[in-house]
C-alpha cells in the first residue's frame, strides 16, 4: 500500500476493539434486559459478520495469492470464521428463546475471536500494510465505515438469518 492513509492494519485491528466494545457491553447487560441485550447483540453480529465479509471478500484472496503458506493460513482463518458464525447462531438461538444465560457460548466465542484477531493483528495485517493494492486499501476503509454512516442516517442493520 502506497497510499499516505491509514495503514489497513490500523483500521482492521481498530475495528476489532470497537467489536470488542460491543460485545463487551452486550456481555455485561443483564440477562433480565432481553430487549436491550437482542438489540446490542444483532448490532454485534452484524458488525462482525460484515467485518468478515469484507475479510474474506477484499482481503483474504490477495493475502493467500501466490504463497502455500499464506493460502494455509487463509484456510485456517476461513475455517475460524465458520466456528465464530456457528456460536453468533447459537447465541442468537438461545436469546430467540428466552434463554436466560448465553454465558458459555459467549466465552466460546471470545475464545476463538482472541486467537483469530492475534493471528490477524500479528500476521496477516502487517502482510496487508505493505502488499494490499491501494484501490482494495480504500474499498476496505469505505465498507468498514458504512454501517456506521447507514446507523447515523437512522437505517437499522440485521444480521442475516
Amino acid at each position: 500500500m502506497k497510499d499516505t492513509g491509514n495503514p489497513p492494519s490500523r483500521l482492521l485491528s481498530g475495528d476489532h476493539r470497537d467489536l470488542d466494545e460491543r460485545f463487551e457491553e452486550f456481555r455485561t447487560t443483564p440477562n433480565s434486559h432481553t430487549r436491550r441485550r437482542c438489540e446490542l447483540f444483532d448490532r454485534f453480529a452484524t458488525d462482525l459478520c460484515r467485518h468478515i465479509e469484507v475479510e474474506e471478500r477484499l482481503l483474504f484472496p490477495t493475502f493467500g495469492e501466490g504463497d502455500s503458506s499464506r493460502r494455509s493460513m487463509v484456510e485456517l482463518m476461513l475455517g475460524e470464521h465458520r466456528r465464530i458464525e456457528e456460536a453468533l447462531q447459537a447465541i442468537r438461538h438461545r436469546l430467540e428463546a428466552v434463554t436466560p444465560s448465553t454465558e458459555d457460548l459467549e466465552l466460546e466465542l471470545l475464545n476463538v475471536l482472541w486467537a483469530h484477531n492475534a493471528r490477524e493483528e500479528e500476521s496477516v495485517y502487517p502482510w496487508l500494510d505493505v502488499h494490499l493494492p491501494d484501490d482494495v486499501a480504500r474499498a476496505v476503509d469505505r465498507e468498514l465505515h458504512e454501517p456506521e454512516a447507514r446507523r447515523s442516517a437512522g437505517s437499522s442493520d440485521q444480521l442475516p438469518p
